[in-house]
């Protein structure tokens, strides 16, 4: 990266911001006739890899802020996709889970991210897939992002 060069343009962060955001944007139109959005599958795969998560635990997975996920989870629940139940081991707490009908949509919808997600890597073979990861990986330790 030369020094004259516009951060605007050439920054690879707000590069890599740009490329999230286009194909979030992607998920959201592929999911939308199946009544969901790509923050919505984000947090279903969430917990359907993780099991039943506090708000907490789901804004660290899913990178977004928690009084954010507080009202994308009412939503959810309203929808019937999330449960909401009490935590066994402190009552204080309460753990959303997936309902059966979120489990149906995350099963439709998991197949049509993994499609977008290999459409992504489309022309890279899987060494410069691993060296993208790897990059990716290098980066978030040095701003010391949460990744799984």
């Amino acid at each position: 990266m030369t020094s004259s060069a516009p951060l605007s343009v050439n920054w690879p962060i707000r590069r890599m911001s740009h490329v999230v955001e286009r194909h979030l944007a992607n998920i959201s139109v592929a999911l939308r006739p199946y009544g969901l959005t790509a923050p919505m599958w984000r947090v279903l795969n969430g917990l359907a890899e993780g099991g039943p998560s506090t708000i907490g635990d789901i804004a660290r997975h899913t990178a977004f802020e928690r009084s954010y996920v507080s009202r994308l989870v009412a939503r959810m629940a309203e929808l019937g996709l999330v449960e909401s139940v009490g935590d066994k081991t402190d009552r204080r707490f309460r753990n959303v889970r997936l309902s059966k009908e979120g489990q149906k949509r995350h099963a439709v919808a998991r197949e049509i991210v993994v499609k977008l997600n290999r459409a992504s890597m489309e022309g890279l073979d899987g060494a410069e897939v691993e060296t993208l990861m790897r990059l990716i990986g290098q980066v978030a330790r040095n701003i010391g992002a949460h990744t799984p």
